[in-house]
C-alpha cells in the first residue's frame, strides 16, 4: 500500500507536503489489535492537522516493551492501520521509543494518549504543538485478549474440565486470595479478620455431603478461619505453613489418593507446588498471571466473590449431583 512507507521515503513525502502548507500530525503505538478506542483516538488526532502519520512499533520494538506481544505481525498491523480513512501514512521503527523517528520527520504536532503527561511525552522537546488526548474508557487490546481467554478458550476446554472434575474425590484450597479476596484486616489486638463468601461456604457443604473431602492449606494463621471451617465441617485445616507440598503429600498418603482424584485452587506462585500435581488445577479470575497461565481453569468469579462456589458447582455438575441438591431444596 502506498500509505506504508519506510522512514526515508516518508521524510521526502512530508517535506513536499509541508511546502504545500500541510500541517503534519504524528502519533505512535503498537496498535496490536485495532479496537474502537484506537479508532476514536486516531480520528481525534487527525483533527489536529491535515496529515496524520502513525509511527508503528515494529515486532522487535514491541517485544522490547511487551515480551508476550505482538499478537499480529508488523506487516498485518501496518496494513490494518493504513486501511483507516483518517491515517495518511504508516512507518515502522525498531527502537523502544519514537524519539529518533520524530527527530527525522519533524512533524508540526505530536499526540499521545491520556495516560501520558505532556512533559513526559517522548519527543515533546522536538515539536511545537503537543497534545495528550483522553482514551475512551473500557477499550484496550489487553481487555480484548482477556475476553478471548475467558469466553473462548475456557468454553473450548469445557469438555476436558468436566472430565477432570468428574474424577474429583478431594478438593484442596488456599485461603487468602481464594476463599477471601486476599485483603488482611488486623484489629487492635492483632486478631486477623477475614470475610468469607456465604455461597462459597454452601458449595463446600454440598461437596462434603456428596462424599468429597476438603482441605485448606494456608501460610497464615487465623482464628476466624478456624471458626469458619468448623462451621462448614471441614477438619483438614492446615494453617501457618509455608511447606504446602509437604502437607499435600501427607494428605495424598492419608487418603490414598491418585493425582487425577484431586482438584485444587490457588492464586499465587507459592500454590504451584500443589497445582502442578493435581488432576484439576484452578485459579480465581484475579489470581496471579503466572498461575492463571499454568492452570487448567480460570474462574469467571473473583476470589472471595464466588470463585470457590463456581468450582464446587463444576464438580457437582460433572458428577450429576447439582440437580439433586436443587430438587432437594425445591421440596423443602
Amino acid at each position: 500500500m502506498d500509505k506504508i512507507l519506510n522512514q526515508i521515503e516518508l521524510k521526502k513525502k512530508l517535506k513536499k507536503l509541508k511546502k504545500e502548507g500541510k500541517k503534519i500530525v504524528f502519533t505512535n503505538g503498537c496498535f496490536d489489535i485495532i479496537h474502537t478506542g484506537h479508532v476514536r483516538y486516531l480520528r481525534e488526532s487527525k483533527r489536529l492537522g491535515d496529515i496524520l502519520v502513525v509511527g508503528l512499533n515494529s515486532d522487535i520494538s514491541v517485544k522490547k516493551i511487551k515480551p508476550l506481544r505482538p499478537i499480529n505481525s508488523e506487516n498485518e498491523r501496518a496494513e490494518v492501520l493504513a486501511s483507516l480513512e483518517m491515517v495518511d501514512f504508516v512507518t515502522l521503527f525498531d527502537e523502544e521509543t519514537p524519539y529518533n523517528l520524530i527527530k527525522l520527520l519533524q512533524p508540526d504536532v505530536l499526540v499521545k494518549g491520556g495516560d501520558w503527561k505532556i512533559d513526559e511525552i517522548v519527543g515533546a522537546d522536538l515539536v511545537k504543538e503537543v497534545y495528550s488526548l483522553p482514551y475512551s474508557e473500557g477499550f484496550s487490546t489487553t481487555g480484548i485478549i482477556e475476553k478471548i481467554l475467558q469466553k473462548y478458550s475456557i468454553k473450548k476446554t469445557d469438555e476436558q474440565i468436566i472430565k477432570k472434575a468428574k474424577k474429583t474425590k478431594f478438593l484442596i484450597l488456599d485461603v487468602d486470595g481464594v476463599l477471601t479476596s486476599g485483603g488482611i484486616v488486623l484489629d487492635n489486638e492483632n486478631n486477623e479478620l477475614k470475610i468469607f463468601n456465604v455461597r462459597d461456604g454452601h458449595g463446600l457443604v454440598m461437596l462434603h455431603k456428596s462424599g468429597i473431602n476438603i482441605a485448606v492449606i494456608t501460610g497464615r494463621y487465623s482464628k476466624a478461619l478456624e471458626r469458619r471451617m468448623k462451621e462448614l465441617g471441614i477438619t483438614e485445616v492446615h494453617q501457618g505453613t509455608r511447606e504446602k507440598l509437604k502437607i499435600f503429600n501427607e494428605i495424598v498418603r492419608k487418603y490414598k489418593l491418585k493425582q487425577e482424584e484431586i482438584s485444587a485452587m490457588g492464586d499465587d506462585i507459592i500454590d504451584l507446588s500443589i497445582l502442578s500435581r493435581v488432576g484439576l488445577s484452578v485459579s480465581p479470575q484475579d489470581g496471579h498471571e503466572e498461575v492463571k497461565n499454568r492452570v487448567d481453569y480460570v474462574t469467571e468469579k473473583k476470589a472471595g466473590e464466588g470463585a470457590v462456589r463456581e468450582l464446587c458447582d463444576i464438580i457437582l455438575k460433572s458428577k450429576g449431583l447439582l440437580d439433586k441438591f436443587i430438587d432437594e431444596y425445591k421440596n423443602l
